[in-house]
């Protein structure tokens, strides 16, 4: 348990109409927030602080500039909290957390910070600023994701943030775990890291058996993360313990080094010609020491999605699906089909990108471009099965 006391003149408590819920409101005079304490309280909100956005620099200029006017231009800080109550005698506000993914600041996190920063080297002559505080009890703790969502809407908070937030996203990070790139992963907004958890489900989500076959291809989820990430909610709500993202975070590192390996022997390649984007070349002086995250190497150059992601999707071809159920195995050793396909592999991505303008993005909405990698990946499993007789 964890106890904080905010000196307020005064405070009005206000019972739920309907459930057990109570709000406490009051203002707190800014330098006596405990703002360095509170910070270590943030789980519980869906994003990271982002102190290059306008919003952040317009909290700091009427915080510093006008601090007489901040208690009425800042809408203030929300918490949820385990217990509430106001000491009369004192005027003290006394908040308690107990639990760090149920209590803690779910709204207001740039306002904290801009605070605490403030804070450090606070104006001169006095500081007449108050902030307004918004204290919650009493929730279900089911309800924590809904309120963050529904309070932090000065910056619409994706769905990413709040399936964090959720949980949802834990069987992943479990998995992940013991990869050198696992604290690299961005599960949140403006959160400050290099691989967004979005990508990963995309690169996931071409392997769903359960949705794609032989005959029907995952052409549809380029360039929709979003809809990817909506998608994996909803299984995640699911009591069903074998839906096809289960299955498919298994084999998730296995996915995402084979992903990079990809890129890796492309770049091998004499396809320095080739277009990566609307103005840059495959080895332009921009895409030199590329990082390949999954593979933990720097390379000399970057390979689009649109050439990537047909070539990783057709590897679909090789799974074993839910056979036996909530599992999936490869058909032929990773590392081995690889070798044997990839040569044909670029040559198809190569002639269609040349093909549809010489645009990448064309290439990774080109249905045929993710037939022929599907087939031509079936048809080097049916070479390796014959030279196994």
């Amino acid at each position: 348990m964890t106890t904080f006391q905010i000196p307020a003149a005064q405070f009005r408590s206000i019972t739920s109409p309907v459930g057990e819920s109570r709000v406490g409101l009051f203002y707190a005079h800014v330098p006596a927030v405990p703002a360095d304490e509170l910070w270590k309280w943030r789980d519980v909100n869906p994003r990271e602080v982002k102190e290059g956005n306008q919003v952040y620099k317009g909290i700091l200029r009427t915080l510093t500039t006008e601090p007489a006017r901040f208690h009425e231009r800042n809408r203030g800080i929300t918490i949820v909290a385990d217990d509430l109550r106001y000491d009369e005698k004192t005027k003290q506000v006394v908040i308690s957390f107990q639990d760090p993914a149920l209590h803690g600041v779910v709204d207001g996190g740039h306002t904290l910070h801009a605070i605490m920063q403030t804070q450090q080297d606070p104006p001169e002559n006095g500081w007449p600023a108050y902030v307004w505080f918004k204290v919650l009890t009493g929730l279900d703790a089911g309800q924590i994701a809904e309120i963050a969502g529904g309070l932090n809407t000065s910056q619409q908070v994706d769905l990413r943030s709040l399936e964090n937030l959720n949980g949802h996203f834990d069987e992943l990070r479990q998995t992940l775990a013991g990869q050198p790139y696992a604290n690299q992963i961005a599960y949140k907004m403006n959160e400050d890291k290099p691989i967004d958890v979005r990508e990963i489900l995309y690169y996931l989500a071409v392997f769903n058996c359960s949705e794609y076959n032989e005959l029907k291809h995952p052409v549809s989820l380029f360039g929709r993360k979003e809809g990817i990430v909506r998608t994996f909610a909803e299984q995640a709500k699911s009591p069903d313990a074998a839906n096809s993202f289960s299955i498919l975070i298994t084999r998730a590192p296995e996915i995402l080094r084979l992903r990079d390996l990809i890129e890796k022997r492309a770049l091998d390649k004499p396809i320095g010609r080739f277009k990566a984007g609307k103005d840059t070349r495959i080895r332009s002086e921009s895409n030199k020491g590329n990082n390949l995250p999954f593979l933990a190497e720097d390379v000399n150059g970057k390979i689009p999605l649109g050439w990537i992601m047909p070539m990783l999707a057709g590897f679909r071809a090789n799974v074993q699906w839910n056979t036996p159920k909530g599992t999936f195995t490869w058909i032929v050793p990773i590392d081995e089909l690889l070798n044997s396909c990839f040569e044909s592999l670029l040559v198809a991505i190569k002639e269609i990108h040349e093909q549809e303008n010489s645009r990448p993005e064309y290439v990774g909405r080109s249905s045929i471009a993710w037939r022929i990698c599907y087939n031509t990946v079936a048809s080097a499993i049916k070479d390796w099965r014959l030279a196994q007789k």
